[in-house]
């Protein structure tokens, strides 16, 4: 029988795969959840108050952060990023570490990112435990692994480093076996110089791992610029990169577009009886009203500015040299 003290509740800020199986036999021994004790404890554990071995009773370093950190040190070079110096933002020697100028700060945000990254991406980090990748612009991970560096441009609780927002990172040149970033470059202001950076950080043989939106309406902080069709994206990393997938994935596919341009669109209606006549029509009703008639007429002049813009087909702009 386990010790008590040796033990603590597995939690999502300190789950860690082998305190949680030292812990729970029963878990280590099940052929489907032995190999993956997150399913385990994202279906039954987080419910059933499971607990793992605590890092002392383990014999790992103080604190996972610490330790952490001093993997990645030789990964930071304040020279890549730019320009500024590293510094703590809690206990020295120790994530999390910002760079650079002012990050945003989260109170500048509707709602934070959670979730637990793309799965090709999560499965390659977990089964590769002596290699290091990098998670940009992560939000708020149901799921960390300590060979993974989350990065982001405010003080998310899941970031390792906070930097100020810019395409350019204080990580040294070929020193990553992967990079992840999920609908993230369509919120930078240059992603191709992204594309660009992930290219130099990682080893020869390293992976990149990116979801961009194509279709999906205006959304986030500080802005939204760039969407990319399926041949957008794939131009980004022609250069330096020999494509292994390019593809439409399950959270990807039409029905989320539809489905977020017509809540959305409905939700921001400020006539109720327009809202009511536009959800109660049946899709066929709805296709056969042609674009510009009484009916579209009628909901565009319910319609706020902010929302045009965001549901918007396109956008025309005319301007002059200075």
């Amino acid at each position: 029988m386990q010790d008590p003290s040796r033990l603590e509740p597995a939690t999502d800020a300190n789950f860690d795969e082998q305190l949680y199986l030292a812990a729970n036999a029963d878990v280590a021994r099940h052929p489907v959840y032995g190999n993956d004790p997150w399913r385990h404890f994202d279906r039954y554990g987080r419910g059933e108050g499971r607990k793992q071995l605590t890092r002392a009773a383990a014999g790992y370093p103080a604190t996972r952060r610490s330790a952490k950190y001093e993997r990645f040190l030789p990964l930071l070079d304040a020279s890549r990023g730019t320009g500024g110096a590293f510094r703590f933002l809690g206990d020295a020697g120790s994530f999390p570490v910002a760079y650079g100028g002012a990050a945003h700060g989260l109170d500048e945000y509707d709602d934070e990112s959670a979730n637990p990254g793309l799965g090709d991406f999560v499965e390659t980090v977990r089964l590769n435990p002596d290699k290091l990748y990098l998670d940009v612009g992560c939000g708020r991970r149901s799921r960390h692994f300590d060979n993974c560096l989350y990065l982001e441009v405010y003080p998310s609780v899941s970031a390792d480093l906070i930097i100020e927002p810019a395409c350019r990172y204080p990580i040294a040149d070929a020193s990553l076996d992967g990079i992840g970033c999920f609908a993230v470059m369509e919120h930078m202001q240059e992603p191709w110089i992204a594309a660009e950076e992930f290219l130099r950080m990682l080893k020869p043989g390293g992976l990149v791992f990116i979801d961009y939106p194509f279709l999906v309406p205006v959304h986030g902080y500080p802005s939204h610029y760039y969407n990319a069709t399926r041949e957008g994206l794939a131009r980004l990393f022609d250069r330096g990169f020999e494509r292994i997938k390019l593809a439409t994935e399950a959270n990807q596919t039409p029905d989320h577009a539809i489905h977020w341009q017509l809540s959305g669109l409905a939700a921001a209606l400020t006539d109720e009886g327009v809202r009511q006549e536009l959800t109660g029509m049946s899709v066929g009703q709805l296709m056969a009203e042609p674009p510009g008639g009484p009916f579209w007429q009628r909901v565009l002049a319910a319609t706020p500015d902010a929302a045009r813009s965001m549901f918007a087909a396109g956008n025309t702009l005319i301007a002059r040299k200075l």
